[in-house]
């Protein structure tokens, strides 16, 4: 969860850019597979994603971290590749892969030659549709997640503050349970329960197959339609995507752990993007996100760093790209001599500012400028375009509204900058944690 945060912002950046190059193109199969391609004969190179509906927010109670372990799997074998097979054929061909796992998708990725794209797809339907799922594979690949658990999680006090500050932050939201899921829930799963994960959401009804590159749309089509194309259809069940309760009141957690300095994290559920619904809001809170954490002129570090000395560095960040909604953070480490009291009361009133007078226009101005050229640099990587498609497409914004979301921007006044700071942004709604190192508590 705390690499998601320290994500966030880079993801808010990168994946906002209008795109120059050909339009986006889409197929939808009989069995439901959607295919989106997007031409780009600029260099001989493509990059192949397949997205899957399924993440985190997917798993039963008690089961945490499956869609994880899953992703895991599939690069154990199948039918056609032995293990570990799959990523030296894609290196061979001068090729890179890899995958990550979020609460909302699964995504596996290549850059490959352009000439290679329709090896790669139809390799990927092949693992997709013949997984082994050795037990032995199953049992030895369980014990390197628990070692990744321990390394970023366990062993990093940050992260488990931020862990913590999940669980208590959202009652009924899955965003509250870690992706890389507990360790009870780890230790406690079975090859059976991989299996059973497999067969519900590894399903062609679930399948975006997303080529950004060297290609042609219509050949593309083509192969997928003899690849996953040939997968029966299976009927999915709609998403787990409660309402969460609006907060009541503030709530507090604090942990105690070996650490170096004291860490406080604030977070508040704001909405995330639903197009033609909520358009100015959700550009309004990314750009206010934008003024108070985006770089070193931002307003959190000029006045909690530079001229409160209430902290020794901060930040903020907002993902609008979600299913439902976000968790908007904000948070601190602070020095030897800084109090937390102090720095929640000087954070709080930054905000109460914000949200009660006019935006600075300097400030202001410069976060949109900030945005749009971050944005149209992100273009020049073929990963973080198809990236952008495959997610907006997954977590039901739609790929069609990717060029939306950059005129939303440029359109946020100052005065909806002002009201969503006062409307979401505001203690009564917070849940904030507090990482308190062991020494300073005689521990």
């Amino acid at each position: 969860m705390w690499l998601k945060y320290l994500c966030f912002s880079c993801a808010l950046l990168l994946l906002t850019a209008p795109l120059a190059q050909a339009a986006l193109q889409r197929a939808s199969l009989p069995n439901g597979v959607q295919v989106l391609v997007e031409e780009d004969h600029s260099s001989p190179v493509a990059m192949v994603q397949v997205w899957l509906k399924v993440g985190g927010r997917d798993e039963q109670p008690g089961k945490t971290g499956l869609a994880h372990v899953f992703e895991h799997m599939m690069f154990k074998g199948s039918t056609a590749l032995e293990p570990g097979e799959y990523s030296k054929i894609i290196s061979a061909i001068g090729g890179s892969d890899n995958a990550f796992t979020s609460h909302d998708y699964t995504a596996y990725f290549e850059t490959v030659p352009a000439t290679a794209v329709s090896q790669v797809i139809k390799m990927e339907a092949e693992r997709f549709a013949h997984l082994k799922l050795d037990k032995a594979e199953f049992e030895r690949e369980i014990q390197v997640i628990m070692e990744e658990r321990r390394m970023r999680t366990e062993d990093d006090p940050n992260a488990r503050m931020f862990e913590e500050l999940s669980a208590a932050s959202l009652r009924l939201h899955p965003y509250r349970l870690p992706v890389i899921g507990w360790m009870q829930d780890l230790e406690a799963l079975t090859i059976e329960d991989v299996k059973a994960f497999y067969q519900q959401h590894y399903v062609p009804n679930n399948v975006t197959v997303v080529v950004v590159g060297d290609v042609d749309f219509k050949a593309v089509v083509q192969v997928v339609k003899h690849s996953f194309g040939k997968l029966k259809s299976v009927k999915v069940l709609p998403r787990f995507n409660p309402i969460e309760p609006e907060p009541l009141g503030a709530k507090r957690v604090q942990v105690h752990l070996p650490a170096q300095l004291p860490l406080v994290a604030i977070t508040l559920p704001v909405p995330s993007w639903i197009p033609q619904h909520n358009d100015q809001e959700v550009a309004a809170l990314a750009l206010a996100t934008e003024m108070l954490a985006g770089g070193k002129s931002a307003v959190l570090h000029q006045v909690l760093v530079n001229d409160k000395r209430a902290a020794a560095s901060t930040g903020a960040g907002y993902d609008p790209f979600t299913m439902g909604l976000d968790l908007w953070y904000a948070y601190a480490t602070l020095a030897k001599g800084q109090q937390v009291a102090d720095f929640e009361a000087e954070f709080w009133q930054v905000l109460q500012d914000m949200g009660q007078h006019p935006a600075n226009a300097r400030l202001f101005e410069a976060a949109k400028r900030r945005l749009i050229a971050n944005a149209v640099f992100a273009q020049d990587s073929l990963y973080l375009r198809a990236k952008h498609i495959g997610m907006l497409e997954t977590v039901g914004i739609g790929a069609e509204n990717k060029d939306i979301w950059l005129d939303l921007i440029r359109q946020v006044s100052m005065d909806e900058v002002q009201h969503v700071v006062q409307k979401w942004l505001i203690p009564m709604r917070a849940t904030t944690g507090i990482l308190m190192p062991k020494t300073a508590v005689g521990g």
